[in-house]
Order: structure tokens, then sequence, then C-alpha cells
């Protein structure tokens, strides 16, 4: 089930399952058809009820023909997933049972919609759609307890929809740093099995043996580079690129980070985190199809960007990205800012390190 899930967060599975629950949508005024007693529970056979349980079907398979296989969110998307809600929203008002098979079929499509982690536009669009449906049912002349039970289906609906993409944006975070560590732990063998015939060549005899016994060990390269920066870059790259796919969103991971000194344990751990957080933000709060991080030697330490094309103003920006990020940057001794880019806006974070020359 959660592997259906996962490959359901993807743009292009959504939009044939979408076809799918709008294909269904077309068949409730036929099936009303032949069997009129569930007809209140359906769709009243008409050409116009055949017209409009038709729209969404025809939005979706043409945003499926002009996407191909592209997994990324597009504004073709954004017009069909708003076309079949209106649609399937009317679908479900339209029918004369307190709860139809129409409401139905717009719940899972906002359910559908929530296996992503959707921008602003999308949640203002499934809110309105459920609100345009409950103001059709009131206008067909139903009487106050169907238009209640509309209401309140639509309501757990939309607490349903929320949730489920809270969960989804948590897991897609999750999985991100599973990734991470798998790919950690696949490298690891092959750097102790490098260190172990690079020593076993070095002390084949006894006596050298001995010997590199009483001399002064000198650090591992290996695991210089698994606790460095480039071990760091490569983490971060997984987790980002991860998190970002999952979602339709582009990433680049960019690292100048000669002449500084090793991380510590805490410094890597905390520079992961807040690249995180800082593209979660993103990802959640934004409309972001493109996500920039930069890591780079400046005055005084590390200089860390995580730059976005997303919209939103200043101050909305400033104090939901921030909040759960200067806790982290604070214990670094390090200092964080939002600023606008030339794109949109960009998380500056400065921490202090030491630097070899």
């Amino acid at each position: 089930m959660v592997t259906v899930l996962l490959d359901l967060r993807r743009a292009r599975q959504r939009r044939w399952v979408l076809a799918v629950l709008s294909a269904i949508g077309l068949s409730l005024p036929l099936l009303a058809r032949a069997a009129p007693r569930w007809e209140p529970w359906l769709l009243r056979p008409s050409v116009f009820h055949i017209l409009l349980a038709g729209l969404p079907l025809a939005s979706t398979a043409a945003a499926a023909v002009w996407s191909g296989r592209s997994s990324r969110w597009t504004l073709v998307d954004d017009l069909m997933w708003t076309v079949a809600l209106v649609s399937l929203g009317a679908i479900g008002a339209l029918g004369a049972a307190p709860v139809t098979a129409g409401m139905v079929l717009q719940g899972a499509a906002l359910l559908l919609l929530a296996l992503r982690v959707p921008p602003v536009r999308m949640v203002v669009a499934a809110v309105v759609t459920v609100l345009f449906a409950t103001v059709v049912r009131a206008i067909a002349g139903r009487t106050g307890g169907p238009v209640l039970a509309h209401a309140l289906f639509s309501t757990v609906l939309l607490a349903a929809h929320v949730l489920l993409a809270r969960a989804t944006h948590s897991l897609a975070w999750v999985l991100a740093e599973r990734e991470a560590l798998l790919n950690d732990r696949r490298e690891r063998p092959a750097r102790h099995r490098e260190r172990a015939s690079s020593t076993g060549a070095a002390v084949s005899a006894g006596t050298v043996r001995a010997l590199r016994s009483a001399e002064p060990k000198e650090p591992d390269p290996a695991a210089a580079d698994d606790a460095g920066w480039d071990g760091l870059v490569d983490r971060l790259r997984t987790s980002i690129t991860t998190l970002c796919e999952d979602a339709g969103v582009t990433s680049t991971v960019k690292a100048e980070l000669k002449g500084l000194a090793p991380p510590s344990s805490k410094m890597r751990q905390g520079v992961m985190k807040v690249t995180q957080e800082a593209a979660n933000h993103a990802l959640r709060e934004t409309e972001a199809r493109r996500i920039v991080v930069t890591l780079r030697r400046a005055d005084g330490g590390l200089v860390l960007e995580v730059e976005d094309d997303g919209t939103g103003n200043e101050g909305g920006r400033s104090r939901k990205a921030l909040a759960s990020i200067r806790g982290r940057v604070a214990s670094l001794g390090g200092s964080a800012e939002v600023k606008r880019a030339d794109l949109g806006w960009v998380m500056r974070v400065r921490l202090p390190c030491e630097q070899l020359n």
C-alpha cells in the first residue's frame, strides 16, 4: 500500500488515476439510465449531465497528452485539477441523495491531490471547489437536510485533504533521510575493503607490523573523506534530490569548500537539518519549481544558501522559514536570514568554521 501511494506522489501517475475517476463520473448518468432506482445516488440521465461528466475526463486526457511522461507539476496540471474538482463537485451536488457517488469521487480526487505537497494555489482551489459544490446543491433546490449533509461531508474531505498533505510532506522528508543513510551504508563496505587491502599490503611482514605499531598513526584518508565535506555534500545532494523529485521540483547542490577544516559531527548534522528544513519550507509553503543549494567558504567560516523561485511576502517568508531554523543555527554559533533573490527567495545561513589557510 505504501509503495502504491509513493508511486502516486509523482504527477505522471496521478494524472491517469484522475482520468479513471473522471471516467467513473462519466458512467454515473449512464448507470442511472440502466438502473433508474439508483438515480438519486448517481446522476439523472440527461445530455447536460453527460457533457458535464465528460468535462473532467477530457481535461485530464488533454493534460496527460500535453505533459507526456513528465513527472513535474506544471500549470497544465493546475488547470486540469481545477476543472476536474469543479466538475466532480457539481456532479455530486446535483444528485438527490444526501451522499452521492459524485461526492465520493470528488473526495477521492481531493485525497489524490493531497499525495503531493500542494502549492498554495491548489489548496485554495480545493477549498473553493468544495464551497462551489455546496452552493450548487443549495441552488438546485435541495432541502436543508441534503445541503447540511453535503456541507458536513465536504468539511471532512477538506480536513482529510490537509492532514494527508502534511503526512506525505513528512513522509517525503523521512524517505530522503532514509535514502541518504542507505547510500552511506552502501558506500561504507567498499571503503572498508579498500582500507583493509591497503593495510594488509603495508603490514605483510611481522617486523614491519611491529615497527609500524610503535610509530604514531596517521589519519585514515577514507575515514577523513567519509567524515569530511565531500561526504556531507554527497549525503546532502542525495537527500535534497529525493525530496524535490517526489514533488516534481528540480534541484541543484553546489559546493566550494576548499580551505575549510573538516566539519565536526555537530556541524554535519546541523548543516543537513538546516538545508532540509529550508527546502521543505520552499516546497510546502511556496510554489517553488527549482531549488538551488550552495555551500561556500567565506570570511569566518561557511555560508549555506538555499535559493528557490517561490512566491510569498517577505514578512511571511521570514517568520515561517526562520522559526524552526534559528534554534539549530544558534546552537552552532551562526545566523540566518531570508532575502529576495533574482527569481525568488534565498535563505542564507552563516556558520563559524575553522579555516586551514
